[in-house]
């Protein structure tokens, strides 16, 4: 008998079940801190409540919705327990509650993890007064400690002067794994969007941070802040990640403010593996008092990594940017693809798809970038180097370009070198158009006025002695008529505009394109489309497709 009565007290405190001690407390503006805070009607009144109390595996903190909470949300060792359920943190009743930081931060946890934070809005005094972040996790834990779990879903945030969200990490490969921040709306802030970051060192193995995903959300109006050492005015940022994703998500009109060259940029990584970046759209970047402003960006030592259907446009800086900034750990094996840059380039001199090296401490500059079936297109109203690709630098090594758009209105050069200095590059069966009749090929200090000038001089558009690529009217159903898709995104009209057309010279004229390791081959375009990766594709991110009543013709 004694031992049934220990076996049942076993099972009952390790069993699943024990899950069941966890408990929901209550926040409501009619409450009383001196209130269990157990259920609405003895609910707690206070954030400084919230903070004393101490929290086990599983338990709950609920927000009444309709109302603002004075205060900051503050977890650690000291009040929360780390176990296997997490602590969520919402809102209760009609609506979302609103946490109202003033000049503090909305919610920082410092080491600790196992968290879901949702449905709540968080609001700051203004990116002006504000000098703090509005949700801030934060690991600085001596031993390359990772702390699993942190959900951020539903939140809409305002008025802070650093970040939106951020993931930090502070010491060594200390941080955070299994991170998702979905459906956020941030806006009005100062520093960046949504960002993570780690204690950088060109030398060390390794991240800081594991399994990021970012998805659908909606990032504008972060204003940049006059920092001559730092970029700012950046959407979404991932660095000292390995393992991340983001897609599905809207950056738009910030940067104005930053002063620094090297930011901002819409969506980018740096110091970073294995990232994919794409179905996100970035447009009316500013580059402020800087020279960036730019789209999309693989960054300073990023790897493995590629960025695929996306959608850039009108942005100061370059719609695609490669960089390996000074210092940087090595930066190798990237894509690029299927992605479509509209009218990028509106300043500094860019370029719809870019490349940069650090003249020094490059660490081998940029190598194993493959770049393929993007479309590039640049209209008359914008700044004439604006359009095609640009080599900003040298240091460039095993670099490919395969069935390629690029397209002009402005009559800006369509591919252009600026230093040849370690140029190891190779263009192949890519499609130039410009529609005022006149091309330009800029290679180092020598100018090409035709494609076939451009073999000749730079070896460049021919495979074992044989002429490659097309100049000819791509046929695109009506280019420069997209402007802005918004949030949330509508994919499919990027095909009413950047599909092939029947008459297109380009259909079933690229190459099939070997993927290097780990990624694979693409299995469809940017708008969905069906392809065969080892059949000659169309050129360009939007392939052709039949229309339906054509489909039943033999």
């Amino acid at each position: 008998m004694k031992q049934a009565i220990a076996l049942l007290t076993f099972l009952f405190l390790f069993s699943p079940a024990s899950y069941t001690l966890a408990h929901t407390y209550y926040i409501s503006p009619k409450g009383n801190d001196t209130n269990p805070g157990t259920s609405p009607q003895t609910a707690w009144r206070s954030i400084e409540q919230v903070n004393r109390h101490r929290y086990t595996s599983g338990d709950t903190i609920l927000f009444e919705g309709g109302n603002e909470f004075r205060g900051k949300l503050y977890f650690h060792k000291g009040n929360l327990q780390n176990s296997e359920a997490p602590l969520v943190i919402s809102s209760f009743g009609e609506g979302r509650a609103t946490i109202d930081a003033d000049t503090s931060f909305g919610l920082y946890a410092h080491n600790v993890a196992g968290m879901e934070v949702r449905e709540l809005n968080f609001k700051g005094s203004s990116y002006k007064t504000n000098s703090n972040s509005s949700i801030l996790f934060y690991n600085d834990l001596p031993g390359d400690i990772k702390l699993p779990q942190v959900t951020i879903d539903q939140v809409e945030i305002s008025g802070f002067g650093k970040s939106g969200i951020t993931i930090g990490g502070g010491s060594g490969n200390s941080g955070f794994s299994d991170v998702r921040i979905t459906n956020a709306i941030v806006h009005d802030i100062g520093l960046e969007g949504i960002n993570t970051w780690g204690a950088f060192d060109q030398h060390k193995k390794g991240y800081a941070h594991s399994n990021v995903y970012v998805g659908h959300c909606h990032v504008y109006q972060v204003y940049g802040l006059p920092l001559p050492e730092k970029h700012s005015g950046s959407g979404i940022v991932l660095s000292d990640v390995e393992g991340g994703t983001i897609e599905h998500s809207v950056v738009h009109s910030s940067g104005l403010g930053n002063t620094h060259c090297g930011g901002s940029v819409g969506i980018w990584a740096w110091d970073a593996n294995r990232i994919v970046i794409q179905y996100n759209e970035v447009y009316n970047m500013s580059a402020g008092g800087g020279c960036d402003g730019g789209g999309f960006d693989l960054d300073g030592g990023v790897t493995n990594s590629v960025m695929q259907y996306n959608y850039s446009h009108d942005n100061d800086g370059a719609g695609f940017l490669i960089a390996q900034f000074e210092w940087a750990r090595p930066m190798f094996n990237n894509v690029i693809r299927y992605n479509i840059s509209e009218n990028d380039g509106r300043k500094n001199g860019y370029k719809g798809i870019t490349l940069w090296v650090a003249d020094q401490h490059n660490n081998g500059g940029n190598r194993d970038l493959l770049i393929y079936n993007n479309t590039i297109f640049a209209d008359k109203g914008i700044a004439p180097s604006g359009g095609g690709v640009l080599f900003k630098s040298g240091e460039h090594h095993g670099v490919q370009f395969f069935n390629n758009i690029f397209y002009s209105r402005n009559g800006a050069p369509l591919v252009e070198t600026i230093d040849t200095t370690a140029l190891d590059v190779s263009f192949q069966q890519n499609a130039y158009y410009s529609e005022n009749g006149a091309y330009t090929f800029i290679w180092g200090k020598k100018s090409h006025t035709s494609l076939e000038a451009f073999r000749q001089g730079t070896g460049q558009e021919t495979v074992s002695g044989n002429p490659t690529g097309i100049t000819a009217n791509p046929h695109l159903t009506a280019p420069g008529t997209l402007g802005t898709i918004g949030y949330p995104l509508d994919w499919q009209k990027l095909r009413d505009r950047y599909s092939l057309q029947r008459k297109s010279p380009l259909l079933r004229k690229g190459i099939a394109v070997p993927v290097p390791m780990p990624f694979t081959s693409a299995t469809h375009d940017i708008v969905g489309h069906k392809l065969n990766p080892t059949a000659s594709p169309d050129m360009g991110a939007v392939a052709y497709t039949r229309p339906r009543w054509l489909r039943w013709l033999r």
